[in-house]
């Protein structure tokens, strides 16, 4: 039996969702046949209609009134031994998204008469993936450097897209400090730019490429950029003074002229009129604005991108980062009365700072988080919160906990709440640098491509958080062709819930304060001689991040003092982790498939095990070791040293070195600057913690 597929091949999107729909009916249903809307077919098996006026003029269906932008309806009819899907949008992004929620049940039910009905809308207009560009870039590091080619690679960018498209993302966003020299050469300001011709039209058919292959898949592209600073050709030809992305440090003073002011300002309208298919802009307050007042930075902005947004042909969107220096009344008055940009205005906040992996609650933006509430409270009129979830948290071992984003968005889905970024600062998710080359390991090229469930999990859960596991675990199951899906997801879910009890144990600010899965935080100084570990002193002196839990200071106050309380103890929680690394590792052992890809993501389970079983150890042995420091009981700094020393928390670190080694190579990380990560870096470290406990009784004897 022949089935037909009708749909207009004059949408892009649809185009790119039907392709993948007639690929696996195929395979599945066999022979299939394509046909233009146009053609004026009657007889059809599945319809793809975009548009409520034909759904009813030309099919004879009306679209459910539930349907909203980007959402849709599967709806089928039986009869007289035939079979007709319907899949019902009112826009051509919620009929390929409909499109390809047919193909994915086709896989996952094995046949078009077994697929249930459905409506589905999307939780979020607004779902964004953060990618900073390796060239102009915010922060500088090897591993920035060697993403360069394959950034600037559109084969790598077709997968990309592909896999937003797939996952629901409608939004990229691209970051750096100064983008317009790679994308026009200002008319009044030529030698800005350092390019020849050739060079700059290779530059112009990238980007052009670029936001066309986005468009076509539903995604809205913005550049999003950090003020005053100018290009060094800029610096080099119009102004010594002036601060550019190549030469100064990101943060600092302000330097602003006219000229500045006149360029940048001809850079937005300019970048406007050349790049037709670019959706926004973005544009951040606080860097190169340590002097400015929140009132003079906010009159920066308007001065220069709203006249230069005004002076363009076309309106654009705008994305408004909050500033860090809290004063909300003056962004929101700014863009509340603004009058002339495209609505909503999308307000980023950056969500627990950096660190979003710490608590679902939202306990911290950038710079701090008195009067923030200010953003939202009155709701907004003209502007949406959109919560940048950053990850500095995690870049090598894959992630995935599907509770905490559901539980994120269910906490943060406010009214006033637009949508999500999900991205980071300090890594690109281009060619995959950190494992070992020519393994048969690897069936993946780019790192998006490694850590393909993490970016399922946050796409299709901010498009319909009820998404069920069940649709990732059949993900799972067709990825390594082995009915793998539940043990594997679960052994996932229990023990990547180590970065989140970390963070909230271990209070941070900014990007290098925390990065989970190496268990360091470091500062300004980057890597300052292995002092990046989070030691056993740390922990007893770090506060928490989320009150919810005590520190060991506080619980050893409390336990001497015979108190009680509600709150999450650090032997609690050490419980905790032990009890989800022993879950995750039985839900493990039950996976009996063994292929070589997926020995590798089992390896990165047994890493997160390990972590667990590491970070609970220490936690026992601070506790015991500041019950000593109170009390002089040389039994607790006994048992202190125990917990340290292998088979416990060292012994856990050296099988953790172990697992990771056989998969794993040194590589770089922005956290440590020029000094390669592995886990082995910090073998010294955990050492010194024992030796740490072992001084303490020399220095209570010479007390």
């Amino acid at each position: 039996m022949t089935t037909t597929v009708v749909y207009h091949k004059d949408s892009s999107m649809i185009r790119f969702a039907a392709s993948k729909l007639l690929d696996t009916i195929a395979r599945i249903e066999g022979p299939v046949k394509p046909l233009d809307l146009a053609a004026n077919v009657i007889s059809t098996s599945v319809n793809i209609i975009s548009d409520r006026e034909e759904a009813a003029s030309q099919h004879g269906v009306t679209i459910d009134h539930s349907v909203a932008p980007e959402g849709f309806e599967l709806r089928k009819r039986e009869g007289h031994g035939s079979l007709t899907w319907y899949i019902l949008a009112g826009d051509e992004a919620g009929a390929m998204y409909g499109t390809l929620e047919l193909e994915e049940r086709l896989r996952n039910y094995g046949s078009l008469m077994a697929i249930p009905e459905c409506i589905i809308n999307a939780r979020f207009p607004f779902r964004a993936v953060k990618f900073n560009l390796p060239w102009s870039s915010y922060r500088k590091n090897a591993c920035f450097e060697l993403q360069k080619d394959t950034v600037r690679d559109l084969a790598f960018w077709q997968k990309f897209l592909d896999m937003m498209a797939e996952n629901r993302y409608n939004v990229l966003t691209l970051w750096n400090l100064h983008p317009f020299p790679y994308m026009i050469r200002p008319v009044h300001f030529p030698k800005a730019c350092p390019f020849n011709e050739e060079e700059l039209a290779e530059w112009k058919q990238y980007w052009t490429a670029l936001f066309r292959m986005a468009k076509e898949r539903g995604i809205e592209t913005y550049m999003v950029n950090w003020n005053i600073f100018v290009s060094e050709a800029y610096r080099e030809h119009y102004d010594p003074q002036a601060i550019s992305d190549e030469t100064f440090y990101h943060y600092g003073d302000s330097y602003s002229t006219d000229m500045i002011k006149q360029y940048t300002r001809e850079c937005v309208t300019q970048l406007i009129e050349e790049y037709p298919d670019l959706t926004g802009l973005g544009i951040s307050l606080g860097e190169r604005m340590n002097d400015m007042t929140p009132q003079s930075r906010q009159d920066w902005v308007n001065d220069v991108y709203f006249e230069g947004m005004k002076q363009a042909s076309r309106p654009i969107k705008f994305i408004h980062r909050a500033p860090f220096s809290v004063d909300p009344s003056i962004t929101r008055n700014a863009i509340e009365s603004n009058g002339f940009m495209p609505e909503p205005v999308w307000v980023e906040v950056k969500f627990n700072w950096s660190h979003a992996y710490s608590s679902s609650k939202l306990l911290l933006t950038h710079g701090g988080s008195n009067g923030m509430e200010g953003y939202w409270k009155p709701s907004p009129t003209n502007y949406k919160i959109t919560w940048m979830v950053r990850n500095e948290d995690f870049f090598t071992l894959r992630w995935a906990q599907p509770d905490f984003i559901r539980e994120h968005i269910a906490e943060n889905g406010q009214d006033y709440v637009g949508g999500y970024y999900i991205g980071s600062e300090c890594m690109i998710p281009g060619i995959d640098y950190s494992h070992l080359k020519d393994s048969d390991h690897m069936d993946w090229t780019y790192l998006f491509e490694k850590n393909w469930l993490y970016y399922m999990l946050w796409g299709r859960l901010l498009y319909e958080p009820d998404t069920p596991d069940r649709v990732f675990e059949k993900a799972i199951e067709q990825r390594h062709r082995a009915p793998i899906g539940v043990p594997l997801l679960k052994a996932y879910a229990a023990v990547c819930k180590m970065p989140m009890a970390l963070a909230s144990m271990y209070s941070f600010t900014w990007d290098f304060t925390l990065y989970a899965e190496g268990f360091m935080s470091t500062d300004e100084a980057e890597y300052d001689g292995g002092a990046s570990f989070i030691s056993l002193q740390d922990l007893l002196e770090r506060k928490t991040f989320n009150p919810e839990y005590l520190s060991v200071s506080e619980y050893v106050d409390q336990r001497l003092e015979g108190q009680t309380t509600d709150r999450i103890s650090p032997l609690k929680l050490a419980e905790t982790l032990e009890s989800d690394a022993n879950h995750g590792l039985e839900w493990l052992a039950a996976i009996k498939a063994d292929t070589p890809v997926l020995c590798c993501e089992k390896a990165d389970i047994e890493a997160w095990a390990h972590l667990n079983y590491y970070f609970a150890d220490k936690l026992r042995a601070a506790v015991s070791y500041e019950l000593y420091r109170r009390t002089g009981d040389e039994a607790e700094r006994l048992h202190a040293i125990q917990l340290l020393e292998a088979p416990h928390a060292a012994g856990h670190w050296e099988r953790l070195i172990a697992v990771t080694k056989a998969h794993y190579v040194e590589h770089p990380l922005m956290h440590l600057g020029k000094t390669p990560f592995s886990w082995e870096l910090y073998r010294p470290q955990v050492l010194e913690d024992i030796a740490f406990v072992h001084a303490g009784n020399q220095m209570s004897a010479s007390r």
